[in-house]
């Protein structure tokens, strides 16, 4: 995954774009205390790795949510997506209790149980499971390697 998210950030570096710094630890045991608090939910140890390396990406139609962003104190470049903004929104809406949701696509929610565990993908209409994987890590590797190789749906 690490050259993945180096290669990314080359390509946006180059292109002028913004890159999310890394999630200090501190961000990142603040981030699990307040999903905890929030939801009730726990962050994977895969998901805390993604942070301490880039909180957040927005690559090709892939957001992954960061540690600490929100509407009201974005990082570069009007990233608002942090984790607990983004779910905050999604339970606005019927259906997304039972999860944490990561990051999205333009069709797929990427979504873990609320202990963390079951990385799964969602139809972001339906909620209905299209794909599942072994590892948090696993299923942003492949989603991460979709996009580098210019989109598409990503499946398990």
């Amino acid at each position: 995954m690490d050259d993945m998210i180096a290669q990314i950030r080359a390509e946006k570096v180059a292109h002028g774009e913004a890159w999310q710094a890394p999630a200090s630890p501190d961000q990142i045991r603040r981030l699990r205390e307040m999903l905890r608090e929030a939801f009730g939910a726990a962050l994977s140890d895969d998901y805390a790795a993604f942070l301490s390396r880039t909180s957040g990406l927005d690559h090709d139609g892939l957001v992954l949510y960061g540690a600490v962003q929100d509407a009201h104190a974005p990082g570069p470049g009007r990233f608002w997506q942090g984790l607990i903004a983004a779910n905050r929104l999604w339970r606005e809406g019927p259906g997304h209790d039972a999860y944490v949701v990561l990051g999205d696509t333009d069709l797929d929610l990427l979504t873990v149980d609320l202990d963390g565990a079951n990385p799964t993908l969602r139809d972001k209409i339906s909620g209905e499971v299209t794909g599942r994987f072994a590892s948090v890590g696993e299923m942003i590797a492949r989603c991460l390697k979709i996009r580098i190789q210019g989109g598409g749906a990503v499946s398990s």
